[in-house]
């Protein structure tokens, strides 16, 4: 019985230490002091503290080092001689006690000399350096439009100045930029589309090369314009209220003009008291391709077609 219930404990014998609870690990994170909230297993749940932020130490400047200064020098390029001024360059006498003798020859300062220059058939200053005097490059000339049919520059405009203009377009004289052939050309087949639509005929005067400016329906487009009075012009170039059009518009079948410069024209002709609109395309011979746009004409998979 003794051996199953262990050793007996004698008076004598030293008391045992009690057994060390093993502490639980330090947490990772550093928890703010606070109550917190106790959970359902009674423990106490608690906010984790952000870590702190160590701001950047500024770096003390380093003081710049000293550059080696270069030893004066006169204007000469030669070395102080220690007293601030430079050394003059003293005279040799020849013997006689007279200066030197200067030289007779002259150097030539480049623009040679006058008289025998005009002897010669050149300027004053021989010949300008020897530099040719440039020539002024011609202005530019259309590469779409043929010169032909109406003069305009590089960029497909008139070469005169711009004699109105209002929100939709520039506005210039026809004279000097529309060949009178071609102009007459118009004028006689936009009252023939007049006639066959019952509306007033289009005056002879003014003719207006009318291009349109950006953001409008067709940027950059020219026109020929004329007006059934005195009072639709007024109003179409001054108002940009066009109730009566009489215009047409170039249209060119190849707009890079690298392959051709065949210009179809595109008519439009309207009155708003009739509400009167229509479109005609005449080909570069005078053939009359039909009521429509040239676009339409010359684009005839179009969708609306």
């Amino acid at each position: 019985m003794t051996s199953l219930l262990g050793s007996p404990a004698f008076a004598n014998d030293p008391p045992k230490k009690p057994a060390v609870k093993e502490e639980p690990p330090k947490p990772k994170f550093e928890y703010i002091e606070e109550s917190g909230e106790v959970g359902r297993s009674g423990y106490i749940y608690k906010r984790v503290a952000k870590p702190k932020f160590e701001e950047p130490q500024e770096v003390p400047k380093a003081e710049p080092k000293e550059t080696h200064k270069p030893e004066p020098k006169d204007d000469h390029g030669k070395k102080d001689d220690g007293h601030g001024a430079p050394k003059k360059e003293e005279k040799k006498d020849d013997g006689h006690g007279a200066p030197p003798k200067k030289d007779e020859k002259k150097k030539d300062d480049g623009h040679g000399d006058p008289k025998k220059d005009a002897k010669k058939g050149g300027d004053a200053h021989g010949g300008g350096h020897g530099k040719d005097n440039k020539k002024a490059a011609p202005p530019s000339v259309s590469t779409v439009y043929d010169a032909a049919i109406i003069k305009l520059d590089g960029n497909n405009r008139p070469l005169t100045p711009v004699a109105f203009s209002n929100v939709n377009a520039d506005y210039f004289v026809c004279h000097k930029t529309l060949k009178a052939k071609y102009r007459d050309t118009v004028l006689s087949e936009m009252n023939t589309f007049a006639d066959r639509m019952g509306l007033p005929r289009a005056q002879e005067m003014p003719c207006m090369i009318k291009v349109a400016k950006a953001k409008t329906k067709f940027p950059g487009a020219i026109y020929v314009e004329f007006y059934v009075d005195d009072k639709a012009e007024k109003e179409c170039i001054k108002k940009a209220e066009c109730g009566s059009t009489r215009l047409m518009m170039l249209h060119p079948k190849d707009k890079t003009g690298i392959k051709s410069k065949e210009i179809y024209r595109s008519y439009v002709l309207t009155d708003e008291k009739k509400f009167r609109r229509a479109n005609f395309c005449v080909s570069p011979d005078g053939q009359l391709l039909g009521e429509k746009n040239c676009y339409v004409a010359l684009n005839p998979d179009w969708l609306f077609n």
